[in-house]
């Protein structure tokens, strides 16, 4: 049975904290999915995430958004401050003790007090998940054909982050 037929996620990010050789902003995370088959009203619907290659997951459950058809539901999961991010100017040095240099350090982190430099480099993580369904006592997953669903967390901020 397939109840997961359609998904789309994205970014937003926080109003910017600058102090001239800094940047800093949270980055959220949004995801629509439909759910075909609405005769389940006790099911729940979430997605299973991770931006450490699974070392680590959480679980987030989603809210109905609305019924589009009498077999189709729209549910959406909103998960704020997935992650700190921004840059900092090189030339003064690196937060973490690396050696001043003419290049912006990417800054990466849980939350503002955690946020460290990326190595020259290295590519912020990805967003990854997998949507599911559950009623009673079974579990339905969409794993999109194996490969999960990914958002590209480097993609967004632009110029700050490789």
């Amino acid at each position: 049975m397939q109840f997961i037929h359609h998904v789309k996620s994205g970014i937003w990010e926080s109003e910017t904290e600058e102090g001239g050789y800094y940047c800093l902003y949270d980055i959220g995370i949004w995801i629509e999915m439909c759910v075909r088959d609405g005769c389940f009203p006790l099911k729940k619907v979430g997605v299973r995430w991770t931006i450490d290659a699974w070392e680590n997951h959480c679980d987030t459950f989603a809210f109905l958004k609305q019924a589009t058809t009498q077999e189709e539901e729209l549910w959406r999961v909103e998960i704020d401050n997935v992650v700190t991010t921004g840059w900092r100017s090189g030339s003064i040095g690196g937060p973490n003790g690396e050696q001043p240099s003419s290049n912006v350090w990417t800054l990466w982190g849980s939350n503002k007090q955690a946020v460290k430099s990326l190595p020259l480099g290295v590519h912020a993580n990805e967003f990854e998940f997998s949507p599911f369904v559950t009623v009673g006592e079974k579990e339905y997953w969409d794993n999109n054909h194996g490969l999960n669903y990914k958002v590209n967390l480097s993609q967004f901020g632009g110029q700050f982050i490789r």
